[in-house]
Order: structure tokens, then C-alpha cells, then sequence
């Protein structure tokens, strides 16, 4: 591995890299010794594999100060799953009024409770 004491450039030892670019690096380097080469027949090497690389990209994202902001992609998710809830609400429609038919015609005592219920309110 590369000794990260010196700068790249210069080989002057007055200008290192910041302590968690370093740690990151490391990481990194380990990671890719261990899971650089895998199976690929292996599908537990191919999950253990991609999690580590997956982990040691964000080590070093961080490092960098340039680590994708965790609330920005909560927020994404919360959008994606609103229009995906909004666009399926004509088929969950469809399948309560499905389900208010089978019921009437197996059940209609059941049917007959559930009118009133619903009337009530």
C-alpha cells in the first residue's frame, strides 16, 4: 500500500493528507484487496463484496466532504412514494368496491352492517 505520509507530488512530508482522508484511503485500499477479485457464481461473495466497496465509497465520500446528504434522499423516497400511493389510488378503488361486491353477495348480513356503518358516519 502506498504510504500516505508524504504528499503525492512532492514527496515533502510537510504537506499530508487530512487524518480521515487517510483512514478513508485505507479503507478503501483493504476493501479492494479483499473483495477485488469474487466470485461471481458465489452470490453471498457478490453481496458481502458489493457491501464492503459500497462502505468504503462512503468512508471516502466523507472523508472528502462530499458525502450525498442522507435527508436529501429521505425526502426523494418520501416524494417517490407519495406519487406511486396517488397513482395507485384508482386501483385500490377498484378493489374495495371488488371486495364490497364479493362480500354482498357471500355475506350480505356483513353487507348490511357495513352499509349502515358507512352510513352513519
Amino acid at each position: 500500500m502506498t504510504d500516505l505520509s508524504m504528499s503525492p507530488h512532492t514527496g515533502d512530508t510537510t504537506h499530508t493528507y487530512p487524518d480521515a482522508l487517510v483512514a478513508a484511503i485505507t479503507v478503501a485500499q483493504r476493501m479492494l484487496d479483499t473483495y477485488g477479485i469474487v466470485d461471481y457464481g458465489n452470490s453471498g461473495d457478490v453481496a458481502a463484496a458489493h457491501g464492503a466497496l459500497r462502505e468504503s465509497l462512503r468512508i471516502l465520500l466523507r472523508a472528502l466532504g462530499t458525502e450525498p446528504d442522507p435527508a436529501a434522499r429521505v425526502a426523494e423516497l418520501h416524494r417517490l412514494c407519495a406519487a406511486d400511493y396517488a397513482q395507485a389510488a384508482p386501483r385500490r378503488e377498484q378493489q374495495d368496491a371488488a371486495v364490497r361486491r364479493s362480500v354482498a353477495a357471500q355475506f350480505p348480513a356483513v353487507a348490511a352492517f357495513l352499509d349502515d356503518e358507512e352510513s352513519g358516519q
